[in-house]
């Protein structure tokens, strides 16, 4: 039973799929998983893999998966996106607390401006990071081939994922 549910999960993830693109879903999902706002990464999420043909179960495995890191990177982003670009209102977590319970008085701006800088300092770090996954994931799913119909047709030297 065990065998039978791993297999089929296994072909969930990389049913038809190249390794190519594998790779380029996860490492989109867990790019996308880090952006420093708790709301919409699993509907950005979706809209990609809807607009790159991408699978969707595997970017959003991947989303879901770096959650923690999302949360645990938050704070450091907006800090140092407040360090970079010093100009604009500063935001302390009293204005954050007060902001949200009360957007209609007024912290709306500085909470967006905080939010843009995070958002700048997030996709300076994060970027790089995903490219680099990218091809490191490439490499590893050419060398463990998954079997779909086309790779069980013609037979190569990779070898399956276990």
């Amino acid at each position: 039973m065990r065998q039978k549910l791993t297999g089929l999960l296994k072909n969930l993830f990389t049913q038809g799929v190249s390794p190519r693109k594998l790779a380029f879903t996860i490492s989109l999902g867990i790019f996308i998983g880090t952006i420093p706002a708790v709301w919409g990464s699993a509907l950005i999420c979706a809209g990609l893999a809807a607009v790159f043909r991408l699978n969707h179960l595997g970017i959003q495995a991947a989303n879901h998966l770096v959650y923690p890191l999302q949360l645990a990177l938050i704070v450091p982003f907006y800090r140092i996106g407040a360090d970079i670009f010093p100009w604009g209102p500063s935001v302390s977590l009293d204005i954050f607390s007060k902001g949200i319970k009360n957007a209609a008085m007024g912290s709306f701006v500085p909470i967006a401006v905080a939010t843009l800088k995070a958002l700048a300092v997030w996709f300076l770090v994060a970027a790089p990071v995903a490219v680099v996954l990218y091809f490191l994931l490439w490499a590893v799913f050419a060398i463990y081939r998954p079997v779909t119909r086309q790779t069980a047709s013609c037979p190569s030297s990779a070898k399956p994922l276990q």
